[in-house]
């Protein structure tokens, strides 16, 4: 009895020592088939590592793509003088080459009050560069520096920014708190946002990214997969989210296809002056065309004094139940107007001087204005 009760505990034992024995083949041959699967999920263009889990990008790609890219991307470090006292060290951003001629694309905003300005080059020389032009308005500049001194690195190719889509890999090359060149990795979050420049004035269709920028990376270039540049990292926007989430950072940079535009100016020493009209406004939103019939477009909500847009006869635009008063900007020389940064993005093809043709809803009638653009004020 005694024999039996252990043979048959014995036979228990072997019977669920089976079952476990096969529940595990079982598990390891879906674990190895999962992880086949996301073998393959992950393998291109993400990647796998055993030790760390799954990464979001081609490392090896980034390791050649910075390898490649980083010999053009400069320190910048300037110097500013107040009468006769002179600040050496007073300020860093970052910039790359563009050419071999020695020309460097920066921020204005790196550069802006420099009296005096020397690059740092990947070979850790510091070499002389003297300030071109600038465009305020666009947050750009050029700097150059002596085209012997930088004879076999490579200059950084500009990428058509107007192909950018959200998901593509970003990779930023700079100088964050003086950490010489330093990358960050990340995808373009965002296209088409508007952001303020010093000057107050929107600029169009920057690019919005993940990857971390810090005071530093200004002027720096963002990077796309081929190592073209396709936008020029310009400003972050932080806020902060509670203790339990932390601080969130959102980088901005202004578009390539903006350098490519402006570059026959920069090159010459000139102060781009982009044209102002001089209005404050909003977009028509679609509860107001749905509730009251406005027209798509941009309903004024300040003229300045002394503005194009003053002597023209723009008033600003207000509606009540049964009283509605001012203008509704619709059109620019025929091309429709959704917002701001569309109103921007027209008037940068068009300088200073230009006459241009607005279409404006007023009184629930179509009117069309006329007015001369005067430079964008420097305060």
């Amino acid at each position: 009895m005694e024999y039996r009760d252990f043979q048959t505990a014995a036979n228990t034992s072997e019977r669920k020592s089976s079952v476990s024995k096969n529940a595990l083949i079982g598990m390891l041959t879906i674990g190895i088939a999962l992880g086949f699967v996301v073998g393959l999920v992950f393998a291109s263009p993400l990647g796998w590592s055993n030790e760390l889990g799954p990464v979001l990008y081609d490392q090896s790609l980034v390791t050649q793509l910075f390898d490649e890219a980083s010999p053009a991307v400069v320190e910048i470090h300037i110097s500013r003088s107040f009468g006769r006292i002179r600040l050496p060290g007073s300020g860093t951003g970052s910039g790359f080459l563009i050419d071999t001629e020695g020309h460097i694309v920066t921020n204005h905003h790196v550069v802006d009050t420099a009296t005096d300005i020397t690059v740092q080059l990947s070979d850790g020389r510091e070499i002389d560069a003297v300030k071109l032009g600038t465009s305020p308005a666009d947050d750009l500049a050029i700097i150059k520096v002596d085209p012997d001194e930088i004879r076999g690195i490579e200059p950084l190719a500009l990428a058509d920014s107007s192909k950018v889509r959200p998901g593509q890999l970003a990779v930023a090359i700079g100088s964050p708190f003086r950490q010489f060149n330093s990358m960050g990795v990340g995808v373009v979050s965002g296209t088409g946002r508007g952001l303020s420049s010093v000057l107050q004035r929107p600029i169009p269709d920057m690019i919005q990214t993940d990857a971390p920028l810090n005071p530093g990376n200004s002027g720096g270039p963002l990077l796309n997969a081929d190592g073209e540049v396709i936008g020029i990292n310009s400003s972050v926007r932080t806020g902060d989210l509670g203790n339990q989430i932390g601080e969130f950072r959102i980088g901005f940079a202004v578009p390539s296809n903006t350098v490519i535009s402006l570059l026959p100016q920069l090159k010459i020493s000139a102060e781009v002056r982009r044209p102002w009209i001089g209005i404050a406004g909003q977009p028509v939103s679609k509860e107001m065309t749905e509730t009251f019939g406005f027209p798509k477009g941009v309903y004024v909500s300040r003229v300045s004094k002394l503005s194009p847009a003053s002597r023209a006869g723009l008033d600003p635009f207000f509606s009540f139940p049964g009283d509605e008063k001012g203008d509704i900007i619709t059109a620019i020389d025929g091309r429709i107007i959704g917002s701001i940064d569309d109103m921007v993005s027209y008037l940068n093809s068009k300088s200073p001087g230009d006459e241009v043709k607005l279409s404006v809803y007023r009184d629930s009638q179509n009117v069309e204005l006329w007015l001369t653009l005067d430079p964008w004020p420097d305060t």
